[in-house]
């Protein structure tokens, strides 16, 4: 488990999984941060948080996963292998393209899949709420912007949120 992170390290950690390409002054910008802070920010959670930064490309339309159970992850082509898990029994759940049809396959159990989500929402991490800036415990509510998502602890946060951006829009109007 990682340490425990503040709220702007964890809105500046939001927005990099968001888009790991986004400068510090687009950062300090968005969140009204000083730039020497957020670079700060980074520089710690690229030391005890972030492991790496990765490009996610668009999936194809109809996109078809073969899904493997297998004793043996050296009988896998790994040029057809997207990812794969080491189970507690020792065997391994293998996620590999629609080519691994093609040839032979030792396996214990095989499924199809026709479209991969990858969780956005860090599991490992601290996160709180945009409203009331409490801790999230559960599962969070969300709100998406022109801004980005905005992550709450509870439904009155969001609730109370919306009502309060409602009466905003309608002052200014």
């Amino acid at each position: 488990m990682h340490d425990k992170i503040s709220y702007n390290e964890s809105k500046v950690l939001r927005l990099l999984m968001e888009d790991s390409r986004m400068s510090i002054l687009d950062i300090s910008k968005k969140l009204a941060l000083n730039r020497n802070t957020v670079s700060g920010i980074i520089k710690k959670l690229n030391s005890n948080i972030i492991d790496r930064y990765t490009v996610e490309t668009k999936e194809p339309e109809n996109s078809l996963y073969i899904i493997i159970e297998t004793e043996d992850i050296n009988s896998v082509d790994q040029d057809k292998v997207i990812e794969y898990f080491e189970l507690a029994n020792g065997n391994y759940i293998v996620i590999m393209n629609r080519d691994a049809l093609i040839g032979s396959i030792n396996y214990t159990s095989i499924n199809m899949a026709y479209r991969r989500v990858i969780n956005k929402i860090p599991s490992r991490i601290e996160l709180y709420c945009d409203y009331c800036r409490g801790t999230i415990a559960g599962k969070p509510q969300t709100y998406e912007t022109a801004d980005g998502t905005l992550y709450f602890c509870c439904n009155t946060c969001k609730s109370d949120y919306i009502d309060r951006l409602g009466a905003v829009k309608s002052i200014k109007k």
